[in-house]
Formats: C-alpha cells, sequence, structure tokens
C-alpha cells in the first residue's frame, strides 16, 4: 500500500498499516506542512499535548519529503522525551519501552523520513510483526492501493472510516481521548497493543 511516513502514528495510521503485508512509503513528494509527518499527539496530565519534530525549511523552495532535514539547532528530543516521561513515567511499560526511544533518539538521524521508519521499526517490532516496506522511487508512480495523504491533521479522524474507536486503560483522564499516538497504546498496554488495532 502506497503512505506516506508518521512521525510516532496515530492509531488511525496504525490499524490501516497493520492491515498491509507491504508497504510503499512516499518519499518523492514535495514536503508539505502542518502534517503528522513530523507530529504526533500524546495524552499528559494537562490533555492532549502535541510534540513536533522541526524541519528546515528553504526560503522560497520547496522540499521533497526524502531530502526533508530534522532542526537540531532546537533542542526537540529533550523536550520529547520530557513530554513523553511526564505522560507515561507511571504507565505499565515506560520502563522497558523508555530505553529503546532514546536510543533511538540518540541516533540523530539527519532526515525525517529516516527517523520516523526507525520509530515505526520499534513499533512493529514491538506488536512482532515484520515490516516490509520499499521507498517510492518517483512521485506519482505506483500500482495498487493508496492511502497517500488521507489521515490528515486537517480533518478530524472521525470523518474518516480507516480507525473504529476501542477504548483502553490509559494514565490520564476520566474519559477516554481515542486516536493518539501508538506510543499511548503501547505504554499502557505493551505487546497486547495489537488486539486493539485489529
Amino acid at each position: 500500500m502506497h503512505i506516506e511516513t508518521h512521525y510516532l502514528p496515530s492509531l488511525e495510521y496504525m490499524t490501516v498499516l497493520l492491515q498491509q503485508p507491504s508497504l510503499l512509503f512516499e518519499v518523492e513528494e514535495n514536503f508539505p506542512k502542518q502534517t503528522f509527518r513530523n507530529r504526533c499527539l500524546i495524552l499528559g496530565a494537562n490533555g492532549v499535548e502535541r510534540l513536533t519534530v522541526p524541519v528546515i525549511h528553504t526560503s522560497g523552495e520547496k522540499t521533497k519529503t526524502k531530502d526533508t532535514k530534522i532542526d537540531y539547532s532546537q533542542n526537540w528530543m529533550k523536550q520529547h522525551q520530557g513530554a513523553i516521561q511526564a505522560a507515561y513515567g507511571n504507565a505499565p511499560y515506560y520502563e522497558y519501552f523508555e530505553p529503546y526511544l532514546r536510543q533511538i533518539f540518540a541516533k540523530k538521524r539527519f532526515f525525517l523520513v529516516d527517523l520516523n521508519i526507525d520509530l515505526l521499526s520499534f513499533v512493529y517490532r514491538i506488536l512482532d510483526v515484520p515490516l516490509v516496506f520499499e521507498k517510492t522511487q518517483e512521485f506519482g508512480v505506483y500500482d495498487g492501493d493508496s492511502e497517500y495523504d488521507q489521515i490528515s491533521a486537517k480533518k478530524d479522524w472521525t470523518t474518516r472510516s480507516f480507525y473504529q474507536n476501542k477504548s483502553y486503560r490509559q494514565c490520564f483522564g476520566a474519559e477516554f481521548v481515542p486516536n493518539l499516538s501508538i506510543l499511548d497504546l503501547l505504554m499502557n498496554h505493551g505487546k497486547e497493543s495489537l488486539t486493539f488495532l485489529k
């Protein structure tokens, strides 16, 4: 299936991916702003929190997704790790998964797409599902199913039919908050998370 990469993707995105035997990641597109390609949502003590990976924008020029560089002049890694610890430090699986996340962040990937694929590989390993993927070689040339750019941060997830909300135990809040980052589900349910994504 043809689809773009997301940063610590939502449950909706994961539900779509896990139905596919192989993936074709779109990397030849011009990088669009305000998408899940470089942001995710987690649940903290004060509600839903957005984490955004800053990227380097070249003034007046379009940059392909495969060439979109992470901006390390901002200390976003420390901020994200702190937010994840504050949100999930008391979650049942935080101590198990945190060292792996720390190791991924420490690699300081040059390109956003590489960070996204590393994090997705981590998720697939936890779920014990093989990740089979390729990257596009040319924009707009693919055969088969495509959900490219369908899971948009600009539209509410309830307007799409990919994800059927299944509530699970969360660390904060009296009411369940659906469709957060896969991190929320993993920190609370570990390997059992796969049962909530079918």
